[in-house]
């Protein structure tokens, strides 16, 4: 059962460490550099894959010491920060036509905020 979990655990982690590195190489260093080679992009990813294994590494003592190692309730914590304004940009896009790109922009950061404030 315990390998199973582990298991479980390695392919979440990996998915997450795969997908944020492919999001920074190709929407935010591609974009300053346009020319770069599929070598320099794999290298770039692979670095940010380390920076965030040592990220995540390194956050584990603020987990344990916050909210006296609960995990749960901290996840939960941080959820609730942020499904307010998800919500609040999915709603808007439903009932109003004109939502686009800039509207989501600029009307996401005002409802985080909004939400650390008065909660």
């Amino acid at each position: 059962m315990i390998a199973v979990m582990m298991a479980a655990l390695m392919s979440s982690l990996t998915s997450i460490f795969n997908s944020s590195s492919t999001l920074f190489t190709m929407d935010i260093w591609k974009k300053y550099r346009a020319y770069a080679s599929e070598r320099e992009l794999l290298l770039v990813g692979r670095i940010v894959t380390v920076i965030l294994v040592v990220i995540s590494v390194a956050w584990i003592p603020i987990l344990q010491s916050a909210n006296s190692g609960q995990l749960y309730v901290y996840i939960q914590s941080v959820t609730s920060y942020l499904a307010p304004p998800v919500t609040a940009v999915f709603s808007l896009a439903i009932f109003w036509t004109r939502t686009n790109e800039q509207v989501t922009i600029h009307f996401s950061p005002k409802r985080i905020h909004d939400s650390w404030f008065y909660s």
